[in-house]
C-alpha cells in the first residue's frame, strides 16, 4: 500500500497559524476575566473595611430621637459622666489651689514638703515616679513646651465652652444648648471645641510628641521593672507542680469530675498572680528604700539652706558647726537626713505601702495614674 508523504509546512504558514492561536488564546483568557470580575461583583465584597465600617456608622445618622441607642445614651451621659464629671471638677479645683501655694511657696519649703511625701509615701509610687524620672531623662526641655500648648489649647476650649453655655441668642430666657436636640447639641459642642484651638497643626505636633514619650516611657519600665517579674515568674513555674500535687486533690474532689481538666490551670493562674503581686511588693520595698533616701536628702538640704539664708548656723554652738559655715564642708546634712530615710521607710513599710484616709482619697488621681502604669508595665 503506497503511504502518503507528510506534508512540509513552510515557515510563514507556521507564523500565521501562531499568531492565530495566541490571538484566540488572548481572547479566551479576556472573556474568563471578565466573567471572573462579574462574580466577585455580584457574590463578593467590594469595599474594604473602613469603608464598610462608615457605611454603618451612617446608618445611625437619622435614628429618631427616641430611639433605645440614644435613650441609653441619655441615661449614660446624665447618670454616669455628670457625677464623673463633677469628681473631675473637684480635683481640677483642688489642683489649681495647689498651684497657687506651689508659686507662692519659697524653694526651699517646696523642696522640704517633696522630701516629706517622697519620704513617707514613695514606696506607693513606684511605677508612678520611675515613669517621671524616664519622662525627664527622655524629652527633654521639649517636653514641657509640649505639655504647655496642650494645657493652653484645653483651656481654650473650657473657656470656649462656658462662654457658649451662656449664649441666649433669641433673647426668651432660656439658654440655645438647653433647647438643642441631642444630634445638634454635640455637633455644636464638637464646632466650638474645634473653632477654639487656634493651631491644631501645633496641638497634633505636641500630642504626637507626648505619645512617643510615653511609649518610650512603658518600653523604659517594663525594661526595667523585668527582671523582678523574671524572678517571681521562674519561682512559679516551679512551684505549680508542687501546688498541683498538694491542693489537686481537694480541689477535684470539690469541682466534681466534669471539671477536673479545670484544676492544673486554675492552680497555674493563682500561682501566677500571686507571684506578680510578690514582685510588685518586692518592687515596693525597693522603691520605698530608695525614696526614703532621696527624700530624707531633700528634707536636710533644704532645712539647712533656710537655716543658711537666714543666719541661723552662725547661732549654732562651735562643736557643731564651724565657723564661718560652709555647706559644701559639712556632713550635718547627711546626719540628719539617714534618720529621716529610716524612720521613713519604717512607716511606709509598717503601713503596707498604702495610704491611710483621707491621703487615699486626696490622691485618688495620682492613685489610679499609678495602678494604670503597673499594668500597662506587668501585662
Amino acid at each position: 500500500v503506497p503511504v502518503k508523504p507528510p506534508t512540509i509546512a513552510t515557515p510563514q504558514a507556521c507564523s500565521v497559524a501562531d499568531q492565530a492561536m495566541s490571538s484566540s488564546e488572548a481572547q479566551a483568557l479576556v472573556s474568563k476575566a471578565e466573567e471572573a470580575a462579574k462574580e466577585a461583583t455580584k457574590d463578593g465584597r467590594t469595599k474594604n473595611d473602613l469603608s464598610r465600617a462608615m457605611d454603618y456608622i451612617k446608618n445611625f445618622k437619622d435614628l429618631p430621637e427616641e430611639s433605645p441607642i440614644k435613650q441609653a445614651l441619655a441615661c449614660f451621659l446624665k447618670w454616669g459622666v455628670k457625677p464623673l464629671i463633677i469628681i473631675v471638677m473637684a480635683y481640677v479645683w483642688v489642683c489649681k489651689q495647689l498651684y497657687k501655694i506651689y508659686k507662692i511657696l519659697p524653694t526651699n519649703i517646696l523642696q522640704i514638703i517633696f522630701g516629706v511625701g517622697l519620704c513617707f509615701f514613695g514606696g506607693c509610687y513606684f511605677a508612678s515616679i520611675a515613669a517621671i524620672e524616664a519622662a525627664l531623662n527622655l524629652g527633654g526641655p521639649d517636653m514641657w513646651d509640649h505639655l504647655t500648648t496642650c494645657y493652653n489649647e484645653v483651656a481654650n476650649v473650657g473657656v470656649a465652652n462656658t462662654a457658649d453655655d451662656q449664649v441666649d441668642m433669641d433673647k426668651n430666657g432660656i439658654m440655645d444648648v438647653k433647647e438643642m436636640g441631642t444630634n445638634e447639641l454635640i455637633n455644636h459642642k464638637a464646632k466650638v471645641a474645634m473653632m477654639s484651638v487656634k493651631e491644631p497643626q501645633k496641638l497634633q505636633q505636641a500630642v504626637l510628641s507626648i505619645m512617643n514619650i510615653y511609649l518610650a516611657v512603658i518600653a523604659t519600665l517594663k525594661f526595667e521593672f523585668a527582671k523582678t517579674v523574671a524572678v517571681c515568674m521562674g519561682v512559679a513555674n516551679m512551684l505549680s507542680l508542687p501546688a498541683c500535687r498538694i491542693f489537686g486533690p481537694l480541689l477535684c474532689a470539690v469541682m466534681g469530675p466534669e471539671l477536673n481538666h479545670w484544676v492544673p490551670a486554675m492552680i497555674d493562674t493563682t500561682i501566677k498572680i500571686i507571684a506578680v503581686w510578690v514582685a510588685t511588693f518586692i518592687q515596693s520595698i525597693i522603691s520605698a528604700f530608695y525614696s526614703g533616701l532621696r527624700g530624707g536628702k531633700l528634707i536636710a538640704e533644704g532645712f539647712f539652706n533656710i537655716c543658711t539664708e537666714r543666719g541661723w548656723m552662725e547661732k549654732f554652738p562651735d562643736f557643731l558647726v564651724t565657723k564661718p559655715f560652709d555647706p559644701d564642708k559639712s556632713y550635718l546634712d547627711e546626719v540628719i537626713s539617714y534618720p529621716i530615710a529610716a524612720a521613713g521607710f519604717y512607716y511606709q513599710f509598717t503601713h503596707g505601702f498604702a495610704l491611710e484616709f483621707p491621703l487615699n482619697l486626696i490622691c485618688l488621681p495620682l492613685t489610679i495614674v499609678e495602678w494604670f502604669l503597673r499594668f500597662q508595665i506587668y501585662t
